[in-house]
């Protein structure tokens, strides 16, 4: 596994001051002696039928469910479970063979909606039928399909997110799918951010089965599986935020570790302290030759110039093909120096687009939380802002990159005024794509 950890300079001045790390994981190419095909799954498809699902809701969840049972092939395994106010398995795991799926097709069919919305008894019940899976080795997976509006169970947004992490931790990612225009986006993203899964919007059945085909397409060369990455802040420096990405802290405001609540005790062979100092960041799967980037907004205080570590980070995660728990770190450094001109004469041209791109994905986040505020004039300026921002570094770009970011400001605020409520869910899933 390839990492590196940049700043967008190679050089900073001697002062306090925020900037913005960049990390980027690339995963291994396959051995050429790797067999051939997509690794099995052992699939939980987890449906909601709550009375909130009534109407389109509901048929959009059932044929995501018809879309992607149909992808499965017979070294899969899968399960169908529904929930309202609690959860049923509609089909035990089994093989996904011509008969069980044309069985599972047939009670997929008759789910209707009723009752409360119990999101965390369908992952419970969801990850209690993966690890019954008969499939050995492979990808465990949920794939909720849900609204997102919990009101019973676990019905606290980070209650939600510690159980999808607890999953995860234990080696089943959970992807979501909110349907329709009225599910909690918040919700459903967090859950897949955490469960190191993916996020998807279905607005309507068209696009179904596109998405389905690239969600187990990107199963096909899947390396590394329940990766994690642990950023732990150098002398004088400070992790802020990883934009786009939940950020766990080793210790929380009353000096407890967290990460050991997360049943996090290492990255794979890097023991994880309890100074306060480190930081959790969950990322999904990886395929081979895959790169995932993660940009973290620190604050340094620079007192003299000289060389200053800002941060090492380790990357752990399970090789796919064996099970084996692997491991690489690299540490970011930069020289402190007095002279502007220098600062200026060092921006790294990679990373500039990767930074740049994070804070897109921050902006519309703002942006779309500012015009569910009713503050569309907020909603707009941030939006601008951000397109001059780009616009003043296109120098280090390239006009494909400065064109496709004021795109994004320009689609979502055309979206935010003419149809606001599609516009809400478009720039969720562009936001977590630009972070990634």
């Amino acid at each position: 596994m390839g990492v590196s950890a940049r700043l967008v300079t190679g050089r900073i001045l001697a002062s306090a001051q925020e900037q913005n790390l960049a990390v980027t994981i690339t995963a291994p190419m396959p051995a050429v002696d790797a067999p051939a095909g997509r690794p099995p799954l052992s699939l939980a498809i987890v449906i909601d039928r709550s009375g909130s699902m009534h109407g389109p809701a509901i048929e959009n969840a059932k044929a995501a469910a018809l879309s992607v049972l149909r992808q499965l092939d017979s070294r899969d395994a899968f399960a169908v479970v529904t929930y309202s106010s609690s959860s049923e398995t509609v089909l035990p795991m089994q093989r996904a063979t011509d008969t069980n799926k044309a069985a599972a097709r047939a009670a997929i069919e008759t789910i209707d909606d009723d009752g409360g919305t119990c999101i965390s008894c369908g992952l419970e019940t969801g990850a209690t039928e993966v690890a019954r899976s008969p499939v050995e080795g492979g990808l465990r997976r949920i794939l909720l399909i849900s609204d997102g509006q919990a009101n019973e169970g676990l019905y606290d947004r980070d209650e939600l997110a510690q159980l999808a992490a607890n999953k995860a931790a234990r080696g089943v990612s959970i992807s979501t799918v909110g349907v329709g225009l009225d599910f909690d986006e918040h919700t459903m993203r967090r859950l897949a951010e955490v469960g190191r899964g993916n996020y998807y919007f279905v607005e309507d059945t068209v696009a179904l089965s596109a998405m389905f085909s690239r969600e187990l397409g990107n199963l096909s060369q899947t390396v590394a599986s329940d990766v994690r990455l642990v950023a732990t802040a150098g002398p004088g420096v400070r992790i802020e935020e990883a934009y786009g990405y939940p950020m766990s802290r080793s210790v929380d405001r009353d000096g407890a570790c967290v990460h050991q609540h997360l049943g996090i005790e290492e990255a794979y062979g890097h023991p994880m302290s309890c100074s306060g100092g480190s930081v959790v960041v969950p990322v999904a799967d990886l395929r081979a030759g895959e790169t995932r980037k993660v940009v973290f907004r620190v604050t340094v205080a620079a007192a003299h110039e000289g060389s200053l570590v800002i941060s090492q980070v380790d990357v752990g995660w399970h090789r796919v093909s064996d099970g084996a728990q692997r491991a690489a770190h690299t540490i970011a450094v930069v020289d402190v120096v007095d002279d502007p001109a220098a600062v200026a004469a060092s921006v790294d041209p990679a990373t500039m687009p990767i930074v740049e791109k994070a804070l897109s994905a921050r902006a519309l986040e703002q942006a779309a939380t500012a015009y569910e505020n009713g503050q569309m004039e907020e909603a707009t300026q941030v939006l601008d802002r951000r397109a001059r921002a780009v616009r003043a570094n296109a120098a280090y770009l390239g006009a494909d990159t400065v064109e496709s970011l004021e795109a994004v400001s320009r689609d979502a605020i055309d979206g935010f005024a003419n149809a606001p409520a599609k516009a809400k869910k478009a720039a969720s899933v562009k936001a977590y794509e630009l972070a990634r």
